[in-house]
């Protein structure tokens, strides 16, 4: 933190917003509005709160539990979590228009306060003055609680009601919406590209918790730095750039400046992303810089994207590298875990090998059974060719069993290449000599070869600047920000429609992205990397 004092105190532009208090009480359910549309399916969204229950819920919604768990398969697993989003068949009779009535003399109307929203938000709203609500409601200051109940005066109560018949993404827009109170034209529903103004230079809004304590602050810091770094170095190279710098950890940013900007990056974290999603409603697009968890975000929002490969991605490309490098005297033979907790990676693994028509041998064991392994090995390995052993697992414990058996075959001179998850870089109790005997490939999101000429100069400004190493998180800031600065600088107001056009690359990271039928965006690249038995880790073109 202390090394970037002196750029805070002249970089940062801090949004003035309140934080707004968390306060926790048992919760009522109050039914929303905002459809999505699956499988030719109509559902309400429900954002999960604290105290909330299976049947609660359902009874607001006027459906039973058991349509509950067949909408949301995974709660068998995960069970009721707060924050979740829960899909909840859609009943014409559950919605209701929101058009509260007026209360006492008629003079003023009553609102529940979201937690993402703040006093100005609500006066935008209802097209009332802040002084307005604090003067009715014997406010001293702006601060807010969650649920808390305003009284707010009925000169202009404005309605958010869903037609019943509608099959809208998401609940209609106040007859005046935030963007076009600030005078920005809104998107137009069949397009992600904004006319927002004039491109003389990019104008980017980040929006980090910059204050927040401990590792995550830390991270976010590191985020940051890469950010000012590419700002540093791309107004060297000419490219004229505004960045608004707004701290999460001081409240949520003015709908108003977010809008303007031709893009917002950030936050990382998918909750605090999707109060800026809320926010901007799909008036200006938003990029969720680090999280694979975000993804979910994408079904309920518009003009969102996604940096983070997801894990999918990286088992389709492995398979294919696989299949690329297999000859017919090789032996492919994938190992798993008996009983593992976790069995996503291994049917993704298996499902992407089964497209590419692969044959090879399964070996399913528990730890407890690893002594005997070896020689089950030998049965299945051929000494005439190259034995391309997959991992499906990531378990570091079922990992590191697997290494050692393996190793125990590099012994008897069996010719062994290791391909897994590319989870096994954080796995701390496994050598690192380990992957390099065995030929490890792994497919992956990131990836900085420090033998580059560009890395290598990242990494000494970097020093020079900050005097500390660059993390990964700083390595994701430099290139996401170069990225999507140098799109809007190329294409302008039709950066969003050639995100997909061709593959960049960055120090650390790849850019190549798929669109939905939504206009939200995801990355599909990913980086093949070998552990090479000269003990040098290398990307692969």
């Amino acid at each position: 933190m202390k090394r970037l004092i002196t750029l805070l105190a002249s970089l940062l532009l801090l949004g003035s917003a309140a934080a707004v208090a968390q306060e926790y009480v048992s919760t009522p359910v109050t039914v929303s509005k905002e459809k999505v549309k699956l499988n030719g399916k109509v559902y309400l969204s429900h954002v999960v709160l604290e105290r909330q229950t299976l049947f609660g819920i359902a009874k607001a919604y006027g459906v039973n539990v058991e349509e509950l768990y067949e909408a949301n398969p995974s709660l068998h697993q995960t069970g009721l979590q707060k924050n979740a989003i829960l899909l909840v068949p859609y009943r014409e009779a559950a919605v209701q228009e929101e058009v509260k009535t007026p209360q006492g003399d008629g003079s003023y109307t009553e609102h529940t306060v979201k937690w993402y929203e703040d006093i100005e938000d609500i006066a935008r709203r209802y097209d009332v003055t802040v002084k307005d609500i604090m003067e009715l409601n014997g406010l001293k200051s702006k601060k807010l609680s969650t649920r808390q109940v305003l009284r707010i005066p009925v000169k202009a109560v404005v309605a958010e009601a869903v037609p019943a018949d509608s099959t809208a993404m998401a609940a209609v827009p106040p007859a005046e919406t935030p963007a076009e109170q600030a005078g920005v034209p809104a998107a137009q529903p069949d397009s992600t590209l904004l006319t927002i103004r004039k491109h003389e230079g990019v104008d980017f809004s980040l929006v980090l918790p910059l204050q927040a304590g401990g590792r995550a602050g830390e991270l976010n810091m590191d985020f940051y730095s890469g950010v000012l770094l590419a700002l540093k170095d791309m107004e060297a190279e000419g490219t004229k750039v505004q960045a608004h710098i707004y701290d999460l950890s001081a409240g949520l940013p003015p709908v108003d400046a977010l809008v303007r900007s031709d893009f917002v990056l950030g936050p990382v974290a998918s909750r605090e992303l999707e109060a800026i999603l809320q926010r901007v409603d799909s008036l200006v697009p938003v990029i969720s810089p680090l999280d694979q968890k975000a993804t979910v975000l994408s079904t309920y929002y518009r003009n969102f994207i996604q940096v983070p490969s997801a894990a999918e991605n990286q088992y389709e490309d492995l398979a294919e590298w696989l299949k690329d490098d297999a000859d017919e005297s090789d032996r492919i033979i994938l190992i798993s875990e008996k009983g593992a907790g976790n069995v996503s990676a291994p049917v993704a693994i298996r499902s992407a090998m089964a497209r590419r028509d692969l044959n090879y041998e399964i070996l399913n064991y528990a730890i407890v059974e690893g002594r005997s392994i070896p020689a089950r090995l030998a049965e299945s390995m051929s000494r005439e060719g190259t034995n391309r052993v997959v991992v499906a697992s990531e378990s570091e414990a079922f990992m590191g069993d697997v290494v050692r058996n393996l190793g125990i075959m590099l012994g008897k001179d069996y010719d062994i290449v290791m391909y897994a998850p590319s989870k096994v870089r954080t796995f701390e109790t496994i050598e690192g000599s380990a992957y390099h005997n065995a030929s490890l490939h792994i497919c992956t999101s990131y990836f900085a070869d420090y033998t580059a000429s560009e890395v290598d100069r990242f990494v000494k400004s970097y020093r020079s600047l900050f005097r500390t190493e660059p993390s990964q998180f700083a390595f994701q800031g430099y290139d996401v920000t170069r990225y999507f600065v140098k799109a809007v600088a190329r294409y302008g107001n039709a950066w969003t429609s050639r995100l997909g056009a061709e593959k960049a690359s960055g120090l650390h990271t790849d850019f190549l992205f798929d669109t939905d039928e939504n206009g939200n965006h995801f990355n599909t690249a990913v980086r093949r990397i070998i552990f090479r038995k000269d003990y040098t880790t290398t990307l692969e073109d």
